[in-house]
């Protein structure tokens, strides 16, 4: 950062363009962010326009199939989750289907491929696919091949060029009293990629060529355009410019255009910008502490919450009803803790209250001081019931109450008195809590869709749970159907899998057929695109290829 002069400008608490995130894990995830953090995961980008950018998420995750899952992975489940089934991940967590040097060669490949070095790229696919086939893995030659292909027909398409190499930024600066605003638009020759917006409160002595020196050193962590716009010069520009040549690997100028830009795309994309302002970046960052206080305040609290809990249930139509829930704390939203269940319960009540017994009866974790409801005084009841049960009576509990055929808002929130709370969009305490009631509706919804999808990738589980996932694949493969591995001789089970293996097949099928199998139950985990801090929810992915057909 810039610090020749008196002041230091940061910009280390707004969100930028869209990145890409590669976590620092043993089996690494990509998720998209708007906060660049020293974590020690490796990011790119940025990466424009908007809807661009959700396009590339998809894409990533369609094409490498890199976990998606919050959960810890080591390669000891029985079973994938019903991504792996949905081609969407390598399934890391199954040792027999996806060892972490197969996973990495992925992840080398995806790297690659957000860094757009083409030539490296595909030296690296072509070397992946001649390994695989001189081992004779013909599937993973082809799946390579495939990758190989999907990428070229995404770099040949120019409407999905979301890299900023060849792009240009323009900067405008405003002072009106102690507000100096900072615009920023981003193009490619006549196009509009994108917008972003700063503010400052200054002093009268402040030199806001310092404050922009500090902007433009700070605003490119990763990725840096060919060409940077200035309305006036400032001390160190040549050197600044210099170092960001370095970081890119390729010229980066920065010009002096004067106060107004003269390009006309640039022009019609500030008046846009200043129009629609998002007045969210000009507020003051709120702490934890402001969040908390606001909460005691709205909800008479007794003590300011540092953890919050939110619950929901789903029950449209189908066989299961699922639930969901997910973590605020400390000002954090703590997606790895984000839980998903299947239960046989009728009804949304009963399947809340088993969930939120589950969570509360045992010993371990740190209890929330507030537990958020997706429902309104019936559910709010349940969730009371349950504590009470327990003997636990330091938890607030709160409903959030959706309007009439408007599932996505809050109307109010609901208190265990039954005092109505209205919803207050300017209050960021509020707006954490519909994030949160947010998360753990989509999980519970999510987990309902994949549990009605794909119930039946998990019979052949079922009904020979001695295999390991792989022996049951290569039996599906060979044998075509789960009737046909049923109703196969040994000695055809023998023939694919050997004669020790095939024992405990008929192990298997004598339970089953006495009819004490367990029931096929879909692995259900909480995924997630987004990194959960990274300001980035609303870079959902764009599905924009046809649907892949599911795996048999």
């Amino acid at each position: 950062m810039h610090s020749g002069g008196r002041y230091s400008f940061s910009i280390a608490d707004l969100p930028l363009y869209p990145h890409v995130k590669l976590t620092a894990e043993g089996f690494p995830r990509l998720l998209s962010t708007r906060k660049v953090d020293d974590d020690g995961s490796e990011y790119f980008g940025p990466f424009l326009t908007r809807s661009g950018a959700r396009i590339l998420i998809d894409f990533l995750n369609a094409t490498f199939r890199l976990r998606t899952c919050t959960m810890p992975v080591d390669g000891s489940f029985p079973v994938p989750c019903t991504q792996f089934y949905a081609r969407r991940c390598l399934a890391p967590c199954v040792e027999s289907l996806c060892g972490r040097e197969e996973y990495l060669d992925n992840v080398r490949l995806a790297t690659l491929f957000l860094m757009n070095d083409r030539k490296e790229f595909g030296l690296s696919a072509l070397a992946l696919i001649d390994a695989a086939a001189e081992r004779l893995e013909f599937e993973r030659a082809a799946f390579f091949r495939d990758v190989l292909t999907k990428v070229k027909a995404f770099w040949a398409n120019p409407r999905q060029n979301v890299w900023l190499d060849d792009a240009v930024d323009t900067y405008v600066v405003d002072r009106e009293a102690d507000i100096v605003t900072i615009f920023i638009i981003t193009t490619r020759r006549m196009r509009t990629l994108g917008s972003w917006t700063c503010g400052f409160q200054v002093f009268d002595e402040t030199d806001v060529r310092e404050l922009l020196a500090d902007v433009i050193a700070q605003l490119y962590p990763v990725g840096v355009p060919r060409e940077v716009r200035v309305p006036f010069d400032f001390p160190g520009r040549h050197e600044l410019s210099r170092r960001l040549s370095n970081k890119s690997g390729r010229p980066v100028r920065i010009i002096v255009e004067g106060q107004v830009p003269e390009r006309v795309t640039a022009l019609k994309a500030l008046a846009r910008t200043k129009l629609n302002l998002d007045l969210e970046n000009l507020k003051p960052v709120l702490t934890p502490e402001k969040v908390q206080g606001q909460l005691v305040k709205r909800f008479s609290l007794s003590v300011p919450p540092s953890r919050i809990e939110a619950f929901d249930a789903a029950h449209i139509s189908g066989t299961f009803t699922t639930a969901g829930m997910s973590v605020w704390q400390d000002g954090r939203l703590q997606s790895a803790e984000y839980r998903a269940a299947l239960s046989e319960d009728a009804g949304e009540i009963a399947t809340l209250k088993n969930f939120l017994f589950q969570r509360f009866s045992g010993t371990g974790g740190r209890r929330p001081e507030l537990v958020l409801i997706d429902g309104g005084r019936a559910h709010v009841n349940a969730a009371v019931g349950v504590l009470r049960a327990l003997a636990i009576d330091d938890i607030f509990v709160l409903g959030a109450v959706k309007p009439p055929r408007r599932h996505g808002e809050v109307s109010h929130f609901i208190t265990v008195d039954g005092e109505r709370v209205e919803f207050d969009p300017e209050s960021a305490a509020m707006r954490m809590l519909r994030l949160l009631r947010d998360e753990a509706h989509e999980l519970a919804n999510s987990a309902h869709q994949q549990s009605r999808d794909m119930s039946h990738f998990y019979e052949l589980a079922a009904i020979l749970p001695s295999l390991n996932e792989r022996e049951r694949q290569v039996l599906m493969a060979r044998l075509g159907s789960i009737k046909q591995i049923v109703s196969a001789e040994p000695t055809r089970i023998a023939d694919v899998l050997g004669p020790m293996r095939s024992m405990l097949v008929r192990q298997d099928m004598e339970i089953y057929r006495r009819g004490d199998s367990n029931k096929p139950m879909p692995l259900i985990v909480p995924i997630r695109y987004d990194d959960p801090n990274g300001e980035a929810g609303d870079l959902r992915p764009i599905k924009t290829i046809h649907r892949t057909r599911l795996s048999e």
